[in-house]
C-alpha cells in the first residue's frame, strides 16, 4: 500500500492506493456490498480520475468505506480476541 504523509499524519495510506485495495477485495470476494444499498453503488460509480488525482465530490459513503477498509489492518480474530482477554491463572504456592 503506497504510504505518504497528509493531513492525517505519517503513514496514512494514499486515496487511490486505498480504492485499488478496496476494488481488488471486491473483485476477489473479500469485501462484499448488499444489493439493495444504491446509494453506495450510485457514489462508487461516481468515483473518477481528474489530473491523475481521484476526484471526490458528494463521497460520504465512499469515504466511510475507505476508513472502515483502512482499518482492517487492526482487525483481530475472535480466536486472537479471547486468547488476549482470557482469566489469568495465578499459580498455586500455598501462600495465603
Amino acid at each position: 500500500m503506497a504510504i505518504r504523509e497528509t493531513a492525517l499524519g505519517a503513514n496514512h495510506p494514499d486515496v487511490g492506493q486505498t480504492l485499488h485495495n478496496m476494488l481488488i477485495r471486491m473483485e476477489s470476494g473479500r469485501f462484499k456490498v448488499f444489493k439493495h444499498l444504491n446509494d453506495w453503488f450510485d457514489e462508487f460509480r461516481l468515483y473518477h480520475r481528474r489530473d491523475g488525482k481521484v476526484h471526490k465530490e458528494g463521497d460520504d459513503l465512499m469515504s466511510a468505506t475507505r476508513y472502515a477498509a483502512m482499518m482492517l489492518r487492526y482487525a483481530r480474530t475472535a480466536v486472537e480476541y479471547n486468547r488476549f482477554h482470557r482469566k489469568i491463572e495465578y499459580p498455586k504456592i500455598g501462600v495465603v
